[in-house]
């Protein structure tokens, strides 16, 4: 297998087909936040335009290559062109037509992609703009400024989107790195080479462009394009142009009939993850990152602790890399308690070099919560676990509540050696108000985000659940509790005619490092939505930027419109994502 993977990489590939996941409702795909069907949706951006690999210059970050270094940090610059960029198809006068006639203040196109006041890292895909067209307008002007380039960047075409060519924008990147683009897009009517109607003012605003990379890459789980029951794992890096398959049923192979939630070693050797050889059937295996069978000797883990991680039903496993190493390594999983009956979870501590099954394990003890738990993650200095405590818990991962009991909350606990502790709700992510699940903990144990909705009844008078929730948004809380931040990128352009709650914006990661730039520390996050033309849940990636304070403390400074992840495949259904330093060769 081609693809080398390393660190933290969530896998998540159901081989049932489309039509069983939807007929079940929650199978391995419940692990997502994504159903598995897509209807055709109506208006909406255009297609797609050219572009090829970004680079990755601007990087930023302490003891990095800082914006505004060499012999003329503020330009001027001539990363753009002078004169204006003319489309096949466009009438030669229309430049003239454009500045020649008073523009109409409104009723132009409105840029639906980058949203307006959207933070683009250094190393992004070659930047692409989408507007929505009014009726009957086929020809567009679009203009790019920034201050310290020479020149604007003007286009007119008549497609409704235009991408940046790969060459501009690795300059502007590195260039202009930690400023603003200024945006303005505007459109009129032209038959003949006579202007019928226009010029009309669309969106004017801007654009900023991070003083900091986003560091690592994404790996996603795929239901493939409706009907098609092929599922995937997928993925990029940050300013690839295409995804490379990293995963499929032909490469599982075996009795496998889905691969899961899962998490590496945080050395990057080995994947912990979920399988499911039958219907019913659910436990933690381990095998090389890059797919092949069998546990390399540099790596200890004992054939014992195989042996527990495979015991049933067992899964979400998640690892912290202060706790493994050759003295002290631990996975935690979600499991059905062996030595009671019924459907009753529990977070499990297994010892990954034990050679007793009887003391190897454990659970671990959550003093003062009776509720189910699911979804675990575990504080990469291995001091605490953050999960969701709900009134029942579904493979793990699917919570619920019910009208007697409507607790699902985020709860911490400390790891404490295995021995745990007291189990106490998060404050800001433990409202009463709603309903908080799906947590993750950042780079340098400082925000959690989650996902969070208010409580409300199915048409069947159920309960909705965490599930493919479509009235999930994404919060950010400080680790240690706060007041909950509603992210931004929650919400796409007005324009878009699509509104948060309602997007099943769900499952959110982080990237694996964060920098700081100016006393300000750049995060990203990566989720799935469903806000695009054809309803099917797709990638974006969002910043979240705080203010580091004298302590070392953080702040919460702001959180930025989502950006598109153009290098997806638009008609796939797309979603729970992981964010780490994958190592994934790029498709040929």
């Amino acid at each position: 297998m081609k693809t080398k993977l390393r660190r933290d990489i969530a896998l998540f590939l159901a081989l049932a087909s489309a039509a069983a996941l939807g007929a079940a409702g929650v199978s391995c795909s419940s692990t997502g936040g994504g159903g598995s069907s897509a209807t055709q949706g109506t208006g909406g951006a255009g297609a797609s335009g050219s572009g090829g690999s970004a680079g990755s210059a601007g990087a930023g970050g302490e003891g990095g290559d800082f914006i505004g270094s060499g012999p003329n940090p503020n330009g001027p610059f001539l990363d753009f062109p002078a004169g204006p960029q003319i489309d096949m198809g466009v009438p030669a006068q229309a430049p003239e037509l454009f500045q020649g006639t008073p523009a109409q203040p409104q009723g132009g196109p409105c840029v639906a992609e980058p949203p307006m006041e959207a933070l683009v890292p250094t190393n992004w895909t070659p930047l692409r703009f989408e507007w929505i067209a009014p009726a009957g307008h086929n020809v567009f002007e679009l203009r790019l400024k920034v201050d310290n380039q020479v020149n604007e960047l003007v286009v007119y075409t008549t497609a409704t989107s235009y991408t940046i060519p790969a060459d501009i924008w690795s300059g502007l990147a590195g260039h202009s790195a930690g400023r603003d683009i200024k945006v303005a897009v505007r459109s009129a009517q032209i038959d003949g080479g006579q202007l019928i109607a226009g010029p009309f003012v669309g969106t004017e605003g801007v654009v900023h462009v991070a003083p900091v990379a986003a560091p690592g890459s994404i790996v996603y789980w795929t239901t493939g394009a409706p009907g098609s029951g092929k599922t995937a794992l997928k993925g990029f890096s940050i300013g690839d142009t295409k995804v490379t398959t990293v995963l499929s049923p032909e490469i599982v192979g075996g009795d496998t009939t889905c691969v899961a939630c899962h998490a590496s070693s945080p050395d990057g050797a080995l994947t912990f993850f979920t399988r499911d050889a039958s219907v019913g059937t659910r436990t933690v295996s381990a095998r090389k990152v890059d797919g092949t069978a069998g546990l390399p000797t540099e790596i200890q883990v004992s054939a014992v602790a195989l042996g527990l991680l495979g015991r049933q039903k067992q899964t979400a496993p998640t690892l912290s890399e202060k706790h493994y190493t050759a003295q002290d390594a631990v996975a935690i999983t979600v499991m059905i308690d062996p030595t009671l009956t019924g459907n009753s979870y529990e977070l499990v501590w297994t010892d990954l070099h034990t050679q007793d099954p009887a003391t190897g394990w454990g659970i671990l003890p959550r003093v003062g919560d009776t509720h189910a738990p699911a979804s675990p993650t575990f504080w990469h200095d291995g001091t605490t676990i953050a999960y969701t405590t709900a009134t029942s818990s579904g493979e793990g991962v699917v919570t619920a509540i019910s009208d007697a009991d409507m607790t699902m909350d985020i709860y911490t606990v400390p790891f404490n050696d295995r021995q745990g502790g007291n189990a106490t709700p998060l404050p800001g992510a433990s409202d009463p108000a709603f309903v908080e699940f799906y947590p993750v903990i950042s780079p340098g144990d400082t925000l959690l985000a989650f996902n969070r909705f208010a409580p409300y009844k199915l048409p069947n008078g159920a309960w909705a659940d965490s599930y493919d929730e479509p009235m999930a948004e994404v919060f950010v809380v400080p680790a240690k509790g706060g007041e909950a931040v509603r992210v931004a990128g929650n919400d796409p352009p007005a324009c878009v005619d699509r509104k948060s709650p309602g997007l099943t914006n769900s499952w959110p990661r982080w990237a694996p490092s964060a920098e700081v730039f100016n006393g300000k520390k750049y995060y990203w996050l990566t989720f799935s939505s469903k806000r695009r033309d054809l309803n099917n849940p797709q990638l974006f990636v969002s910043g979240v930027v705080t203010t580091v304070q004298a302590d070392g403390s953080e702040v919460i400074d702001k959180t930025y419109p989502a950006l598109y992840v153009t290098s997806q495949v638009p008609e796939e259904n797309n979603h729970t994502p992981a964010w780490d330093v994958f190592q994934i060769e790029p498709p040929q």
